[in-house]
């Protein structure tokens, strides 16, 4: 109860009652936060309750549409994303308040799920390409994970970062969890559904609409009297450093260019093996263990949830770890190294034989269950322990590594503006989901040795190179406290 209490009332913590913040300052601070963590809920929340109706969703609206274009629908968010993100990021430099850019692109938001949710409207010869439209809109509306990023770092002292950032990362990955609940709720509805003048409100178009009004109401959140944009300044820990002292030490201060590199190198190779692992991990038990199309979706229902809830509650503790350990031994330690553990498990073992598609009954139809591809024949297979202990890994890696990848990142930036670095860190983000669904190529045409072996041996090889400098990522000499920000500072004077 005392915590729950502490959330609402947000009393000023005894670190930061140093004069510079008042109470009602400190407040307005942390609910503008808040209120940033709720987009990133919001942005998930769309993406989670789309990834599991799309498909169906294109079918009904363009039977003529192929898994080829479902592919390019899937590609359209990252896209857009990727395209967005350095503008967004540029603007954020430059604006004096980030509200304006939040809300033109929340607006995008609510247009995005408005659209998506409409496309019967249209002409069936040109409902898929609406289709493509929508989740462009919605990728240009995810820019706005640059956007709270940047002004995260901006609003927070250093020993307030990682906790922040963690929970900001909680918040995106309940929006993960709380999607495909809401499309499952949503089902009763059926695809008919029925007709409100002449919208259709079906299981697909509801969550559209209910992604919709979360955007709308977000959008009240971000008057004047709600988001009160309040960036903590290097001066603001102690009176006698003036601002012109806090901008003369920044630049004297160098760019330290080779660990921030570093850190996005890390940053992006998580990224790609995890899109990966993600993409195959359908097929690859379809063809591992026999499964029906029931099974898969049952089972790996069952194993990516516990996932999620497992990436939750390592959120929950990753501040208490990060006081525990120095933040560049737990990204090695708790993010790279269970990356490296999730492909070499992967790496079959043993002698069991992949289940091979074969005729049924003698009438030489094909039983749909197993692999059949040619190199099924010679490997192993991939036990369902195995698969459970790497998913378990990447899990671990996923939830430490997007939450102190960031965390390092923007400590290692410091003071200066850092929404062109926060937009290069989202764009590699949504390169990794363009380029990473490549990986089921792989599987299908040359096998589990190649695509896990080869991740193995690269993120091995990555791990020990990140080990090498593992000292020039180190922010320890940061984190002390709020007033340990101004040792530079008070050096520079």
């Amino acid at each position: 109860m005392e915590v729950i209490r502490r959330w609402f009332s947000l009393p000023q913590q005894p670190k930061d009652l140093n004069g510079a913040e008042s109470e009602q300052g400190y407040r307005q601070r942390w609910i503008t936060i808040r209120v940033v963590y709720l987009s990133g809920f919001l942005m998930f929340l769309s993406f989670g309750v789309m990834t599991t109706s799309l498909w169906p969703y294109l079918e009904d609206m363009d039977g003529t549409a192929g898994k080829h274009f479902l592919s390019v629908l899937f590609a359209a968010p990252p896209a857009g994303q990727l395209l967005f993100s350095p503008l967004i990021g540029w603007c954020s430099n430059r604006l004096s308040s980030v509200r304006i850019p939040f809300v033109l692109l929340m607006a995008i938001y609510v247009f995005a799920n408005g659209l998506y949710s409409v496309v019967e409207l249209f002409a069936a010869p040109h409902r898929k390409y609406v289709l493509l439209i929508a989740r462009f809109a919605f990728g240009v509306a995810t820019s706005v994970n640059t956007l709270s990023r940047a002004y995260i770092s901006a609003a927070t002292h250093l020993h307030e970062r990682t906790k922040t950032i963690a929970m900001s990362s909680l918040a995106q990955t309940l929006g993960l969890v709380v999607g495909p609940i809401i499309q499952s709720l949503v089902s009763f509805m059926g695809k008919e559904g029925y007709l409100l003048y002449s919208l259709r409100i079906n299981m697909y178009t509801t969550s559209g609409w209910i992604c919709a009004l979360g955007g709308v109401m977000y959008l009240m959140l971000l008057s004047p009297s709600t988001f009160i944009d309040r960036a903590v300044e290097p001066n603001e820990s102690q009176e006698s450093i003036t601002s012109e002292t806090a901008e003369k030490a920044t630049k004297r201060r160098p760019l330290k260019l080779f660990p921030i590199l570093l850190v996005l190198l890390g940053y992006g190779v998580l990224m790609l093996f995890y899109v990966s692992f993600q993409t195959t991990l359908s097929p690859l038990s379809l063809d591992q263990f026999g499964w029906s199309h029931e099974e898969s979706l049952y089972y790996l229902g069952i194993l990516l949830t516990a996932g999620t809830v497992f990436s939750c509650v390592i959120f929950l503790l990753l501040p208490q770890l990060c006081e525990r350990y120095s933040e560049h031994n737990v990204f090695l330690l708790f993010a790279m190294f269970p990356l490296f553990l999730s492909q070499a498990l992967m790496v079959p073992i043993g002698n069991d034989s992949v289940p091979m598609q074969h005729p049924a009954n003698g009438t030489g139809s094909a039983v749909l269950h197993g692999c059949a591809q040619e190199w099924c024949n010679t490997v192993p297979a991939i036990g369902r322990f195995q698969l459970t202990i790497s998913y378990a890994m990447l899990s671990v890696s996923f939830s430490v590594g997007i939450a102190i990848s960031q965390t390092i990142l923007s400590k290692l930036l410091g003071s200066r503006p850092q929404g062109q670095w926060m937009a290069l860190y989202t764009s590699i983000g949504g390169l990794t989901r363009i380029i990473g669904p490549g990986a089921a190529l792989i599987y299908i045409k040359y096998g589990t040795y190649w695509l896990f072996g080869s991740g193995a041996v690269a993120t091995g090889l990555l791990v020990a190179w990140m080990w090498l400098h593992k000292n020039d990522l180190s922010t320890a000499q940061k984190t002390e406290s709020s007033g340990g920000e101004l040792q530079e500072l008070k050096g520079a004077n």
